[in-house]
């Protein structure tokens, strides 16, 4: 999570857009006015591995949106017009002129056809000369609809990197959560990336079966990953947000949540059988304050002891 507005007060990136237009360029449009107007919301997220990267906005919201866990689709579906991701890649040209990294903003950005992503990229090359890389969110869908042609053309153009959120690798969480997707499309998905030569970072969220499937949400995960080679792994702790689906199926009492321990639990169980080779893992939000962290498969071991040294 980043604040790029960075100007003291909360500014509307969509009715600065006009205004900014018509000064751009000019000495009346300050640094904080041109940050404002190429983003819709003073707080925007990106994955921690893209720490480094200049932000462009291409779309908002996610165009799936139905997940019963997910609170992060605030904004309904929508892909910016050409013009306004002209102007933004424009304004981040000027703004971050030594980029060589860009990450495309929208929940998965990659739902765009590869025409419009054809054309975006065009414009960061034009306004961002020095920028070699170019990531994204993506649903496994929006790799599935994607020809091995597209996604080869996208790579030449400097796509390198997918950030997916797979969630799970049990076929029987995954219709729970609504999440749209099975195992199979998922190992589908990334073993196509990884013939292409185009790299993913995942991310799987620890708890999302609940007590019910804790064991299997860990194993079938686990040998889901197996099958895939990921640059990163990165573990989250499932929130149930208010007024989410899972939320109120809690309430129900039809949705029986782990507690930090389960999950911890869960999480050890998930490494004991996990081979993957070359990726880093991360947990961020394990009992809300420590982090777990190594690469595998030489890191895990340690991994291991601290949370078996957390759960006493």
């Amino acid at each position: 999570m980043e604040n790029l507005c960075q100007c003291g007060e909360k500014k509307d990136g969509r009715q600065l857009f006009s205004r900014c237009r018509a000064q751009e360029g000019s000495a009346a449009m300050t640094r904080e006015e041109m940050y404002a107007s190429i983003y819709s919301h003073d707080t925007v997220y990106r994955p921690p591995q893209e720490e480094g990267s200049a932000m462009l906005e291409v779309a908002l919201g996610c165009s799936w949106g139905k997940c019963t866990f997910c609170d992060f689709a605030k904004d309904a579906f929508s892909i910016h017009p050409m013009d306004k991701i002209e102007f933004n890649a424009r304004m981040l040209g000027l703004l971050d002129r030594d980029a060589k990294r860009v990450f495309l903003l929208g929940e998965n950005a990659f739902v765009l056809s590869t025409d419009q992503l054809v054309e975006v990229f065009d414009l960061i090359h034009a306004h961002m000369p020095n920028v070699e890389e170019i990531a994204m969110y993506a649903r496994i869908d929006d790799v599935l609809r994607k020809s091995d042609e597209d996604i080869l053309l996208l790579k030449s153009m400097g796509l390198c990197d997918l950030h997916i959120g797979v969630e799970s690798g049990s076929d029987s969480i995954l219709e729970m959560v609504n999440k749209g997707i099975t195992s199979f499309d998922t190992l589908t998905a990334l073993q196509r990336l990884d013939k292409l030569g185009v790299g993913y970072y995942l991310t799987i969220i620890l708890g999302l079966g609940g007590k019910t499937f804790r064991n299997l949400h860990a194993i079938e995960t686990a040998r889901m990953l197996n099958k895939t080679h990921p640059k990163c792994i990165w573990a989250l702790a499932l929130k149930l947000w208010p007024g989410t689906p899972l939320y109120k199926a809690e309430k129900r009492g039809e949705f029986d949540a782990l507690d930090y321990r389960g999950m911890l639990l869960e999480e050890r169980l998930l490494l004991e059988n996990l081979t993957v080779k070359d990726c880093f893992y991360m947990d961020t939000t394990v009992l809300g304050k420590y982090t777990i962290q190594g690469q595998l498969p030489d890191g895990r071991e340690a991994m291991l002891g601290a949370i078996n040294q957390l759960l006493g």
